[in-house]
């Protein structure tokens, strides 16, 4: 039996249908542009409200004014309602009165009719059609997660009519943008260049070697130097060793074969939270340096070098002969990549006074030196004063990779008595390290995009304001496997949980 339902009423229960037109599809209204030649342009066509036909008789036997009232009641709304006939339930239109309904009765058969507008022209669906991770592969569509965490989907619309669907997109890593890429258009949210990490800058603590442990575990032989150590006289032999003694790197074995013999420890800077050496940095050591007899010599270098072991700069201690003078010099890379001098300094070996009225700089209660680099500048400090370098602009990058000590002497005289390392600090003023972005859109959040009402909302607010201007709102054309991909930022780490709603739509 034919039924007609409006709103929550079966019409059918109290008029048969004679005549319902439901025709076969909604006028279209064409904007059309005049040609230059023969014939006109389309422009752009849009569909016309629909209207239904209808005319009725009253069932038998039923009173014909009480039916009257009831259709009055029931058709003339000032609302629409939905509309739907038994052979074809699973659609209804959403529909309106327009115009008057026609009645005739002679008090105890009536006919009549009506016509309903259909303001958009088509019907839709009774359900609303489901597709998430937990149904794919069924009747709706699929859902595919891709190897790069992007998300295609192949949507199922059995329609006759585009569709515009709701998008449910749930993140389950960070992303800072998503886009909705469909056959007719393309949705960009957030914005594509957001970044998950940025680099912050801070002063950091490298090393603070003071125990035997210390400096047994950083300063190690350095097995690349096997025979002689450049210097700015001639080259050391490598023929000695050098190790923690009493209060720090001291001589342990000294060969008595060469002009000069020496021994060398390499202490590699570690790698900041970016994988790179430090760049910046200001150094802090403690030295003793004082003869018991004014035959003694020796030489006595802290060298800082890049990652080809090229120098930067270093700090030498230099007595070479009988006497009790002895020099402090600070050295510095020259453009042939070798060491020139910057500055000289001449105190007594004897004392560690640079003066008769001066305080020890290397005695046993003193000995603290520096050498800071920041940017091109390289400073060393005597008697508490800077004394400045500028290298060259290319330098300014420079990182500092390896740090040596070098002790050495001439064959015929004693060593300096006392020369020692007895400690050594590294701070890098210049510390990079990487901060966490907190994304636009985290793991949880609930992104919803309404393609019909042109909406966004995260986590049920609106976030309109997250559209990319450029972009549009689009539709699903009807067919099996009808591709939706949803990008994610390239720094997303999983693929993001997807539901889509629709109604289907026939004309």
């Amino acid at each position: 039996m034919f039924k007609v339902k409006y709103g929550d009423d079966y019409l059918t229960d109290y008029v048969r249908f004679i005549k319902v037109n439901r025709g076969v599809a909604s006028e279209s209204e064409l904007l059309l542009e005049e040609n230059s030649g023969d014939g006109t342009k389309v422009i752009k066509t849009r569909r016309k409200a629909k209207e239904i036909s209808m005319t009725f008789h009253v069932i038998d036997g039923l009173d014909v004014n009480v039916v009257r009232e009831k259709l009055g009641k029931i058709i003339s709304t000032t609302e629409t309602k939905q509309l739907i006939f038994s052979d074809n339930p699973n659609f209804y239109y959403e529909a309106i009165l327009t115009g008057t309904i026609e009645y005739t009765d002679d008090g105890f058969n009536a006919d009549g009719g009506f016509t309903l507008l259909i303001p958009k022209g088509y019907s839709e669906s009774v359900d609303t059609k489901k597709l998430n991770n937990d149904n794919s592969g069924e009747e709706n569509g699929t859902i595919i997660n891709n190897a790069d965490n992007s998300v295609s989907v192949l949507i199922n619309n059995n329609g006759t009519l585009p569709i515009y669907p709701t998008i449910k997109v749930t993140p389950t890593s960070e992303t800072g943008y998503l886009a909705f890429v469909g056959q007719n258009g393309i949705l960009e949210i957030g914005n594509p260049d957001e970044a998950d990490t940025t680099t912050a800058k801070s002063q950091k603590l490298v090393c603070d070697f003071k125990t035997r442990s210390d400096f047994e575990t950083n300063f190690i032989p350095d097995t690349s130097w096997t025979t002689s150590w450049p210097t700015n006289l001639e080259g050391m032999p490598l023929n000695s060793t050098i190790a923690w003694k009493d209060d720090g790197i001291r001589i342990a074995a000294m060969a008595q074969s060469s002009l000069w013999n020496a021994g060398v420890l390499r202490y590699e800077v570690p790698k900041d939270d970016l994988g790179n050496y430090v760049k910046d940095w200001h150094a802090n050591f403690n030295t003793l340096y004082i003869q018991k007899n004014l035959e003694q010599c020796g030489r006595f270098q802290i060298h800082f070098a890049d990652e080809n072991k090229q120098p930067l700069a270093c700090f030498e201690i230099y007595k070479g002969g009988i006497g009790e003078n002895a020099s402090l010099n600070f050295w510095l890379i020259g453009g042939d990549k070798k060491l020139k001098l910057f500055k000289n300094h001449t105190f007594s070996a004897t004392t560690g006074k640079p003066d008769k009225n001066g305080s020890p700089l290397f005695a046993a209660s003193h000995g603290g030196q520096a050498i800071v680099k920041q940017g091109n500048k390289i400073s060393f400090y005597w008697r508490g004063a800077a004394e400045t370098y500028l290298m060259g602009d290319g330098s300014a990058s420079t990182k500092l990779a390896y740090v040596y000590v070098v002790m050495g002497k001439r064959r015929y005289y004693q060593m300096v008595a006392d020369t020692s390392l007895r400690s050594f600090k590294l701070m890098n003023l210049n510390n990079e390290y990487t901060v966490d972005i907190l994304n636009k859109y985290q793991p949880e959040d609930e992104v919803k995009v309404d393609m019909e009402k042109s909406k966004i909302t995260v986590n049920d607010l609106g976030a309109n304001s997250d559209y990319i201007t450029g972009s549009e709102f689009f539709s699903i054309p009807p067919g099996t496997s009808q591709r939706l991909d949803i990008v994610y930022s390239n720094f997303t780490t999983s693929p993001p949980k997807v539901e889509i709603e629709w109604k289907e739509r026939i004309l």
